[in-house]
Formats: C-alpha cells, structure tokens, sequence
C-alpha cells in the first residue's frame, strides 16, 4: 500500500526557509533539494551540497532549511506506506546523500504529484510503480558510486567537525554515520587529512575556545562547556598543550583583562 498525502516538484521558497516538525507524524516525507541544504539529524547540522535526498520514517523529527542565501528548492513526497522495497529497502533512513541523475528523479517526484493530483483510472497501479522506479533510481545515486559516495561522506563529516566542534562526538557514532567499522574509518579519515579524526575534533573545539576568549566576557568553564568539554581542567590542560598558554593567560594577553 503507498498513499500519498502531498507530493509537489520544483518547489521554490524564500531565501532563510526553514521547515521544522515534530515525531508525531505517521508519515513518511522523501525530499529532494535543488541546492545546499542542511539537514538537522540528532542535534547536529549536516550541511550537502545541491541534489541530495533524505528519507524521513514515521515518527522522526524533520529539520532542513536553506544554507546560503539564496531562494530554497526541492522536490518532496509525504505519504503512507507498508511497503517493504521502502520500511526494509536499501535507502538508509534520516541520512541525506548525494544524487546522480537528479533531473529524472525530479521528473519522476513530479509525475507522481500528477497522478496523485488527478483521479487517473490507473492511479493504483501507476503510483507504486513511479514510486518503484524513483527508488530504483535513489538506490542507484548510493550503489552506483561507492567510492565517490565514500568521499562525500567522508568530507561532509570533516565539514560538520569544524561546523559543529561541540558537538558529543566519538569514533564509534563517526564510524556508524558512514557505515563502516571504527578502524577503518581512523585509517581513511588519516589518510585523507592527515589527522585523526578525533584530534580533528579537538583542534577545531581549541579554535572555538580561543575565538570566544577573544570575543566572549564569559567565564572560562562556561567556554568550555560551549566547545564540548564536560571538565574545565581537561580543557585547560588541551589548551595549553595546543597554544602554549592557559586560556585565563591567552584571555588577559590578547584582551589586557584581569584573569577569570
């Protein structure tokens, strides 16, 4: 059974869109943006470039919105289902990735709101056989480019460690966005940036950290719970490791205040 309850193709909204819901839905929602997106999964902002797709499962929270300044578009089904080819297919759930042959995925997102928008004779048929089809198709942009796929993920991961430093990051939560085992992502995330994937972490929470002494009046503990650190000492001990000063000493340096 596929129900549609909405489908529209080559949506355009304002610059700034936003579009936020709550898990109470029953509804699946597969969208597809025209432009850099970013989606908002479990607190933390993934941000994609233009033709990239997500698949929200009943009872998830949705958050995505433009990322530049531009005017926002997408394609998007919202709809029912009992369909194994998508409750157990292939296309991972709440994790947005890159499509190849976008224009026909479009195409086929609009088709869809055709058939749903009129009372068609073969409506029954034809639905889940476009929707057949569009999978098939967003499969494809997955399986068709492993290796390419690979290196999205792995820079779209780098790109979200510097977006978002405080974040409660950890190898094994990494390891499970893109896939693979713990060991093996160390070992690519090394070779291809030539740091590890945790001290990548570290680096970009210190940067933070020594804006925000610079800018921000507030206490250093304050500032290193804002960067990701549970224990103040630990922080300052990361701090002077990495700067050569204590972060009451860098503070009182770059802005001749009286240390905090």
């Amino acid at each position: 059974m596929i129900e549609i309850e909405f489908a529209q193709s080559n949506t355009t909204h304002p610059i700034g869109f936003e579009h936020k819901i709550d898990n109470k839905h029953e509804w699946w929602l597969l969208v597809h943006a025209h432009v850099p997106v970013y989606y908002a999964i479990k607190g933390k902002r993934i941000t994609m470039p233009a033709h990239s797709a997500i698949l929200y499962p009943p009872h998830s929270w949705i958050e995505y919105g433009a990322l530049e300044k531009k005017p926002y578009s997408d394609d998007w089904v919202r709809f029912y289902t009992d369909e194994p080819f998508i409750c157990k297919g292939n296309i991972p759930l709440e994790t947005p990735f890159q499509t190849t042959e976008y224009p026909f995925i479009s195409d086929l997102v609009h088709l869809l709101a055709s058939e749903n928008f009129f009372d068609n004779q073969y409506k029954k048929f034809t639905v889940p056989s476009l929707f057949q089809i569009l999978f098939w198709k967003l499969h494809e942009s997955i399986s068709n480019n492993t290796e390419d796929f690979r290196e999205l993920e792995l820079m779209q991961l780098h790109m979200n460690i510097k977006n978002n430093p405080s974040s409660p990051w950890s190898v094994p939560e990494m390891a499970k966005q893109l896939h693979i085992c713990p060991r093996h992502l160390q070992k690519i995330y090394q070779n291809r940036f030539g740091i590890s994937c945790m001290d990548d972490v570290i680096q970009n929470r210190l940067l933070l950290a020594k804006d925000k002494l610079e800018r921000s009046s507030s206490p250093v503990y304050q500032i290193a719970e804002q960067c990701g650190y549970v224990n103040t000492e630990h922080f300052s001990r990361q701090f002077k490791k990495y700067f050569g000063i204590s972060p009451q000493a860098y503070r009182k340096t770059v802005r001749q205040e009286p240390t905090l």
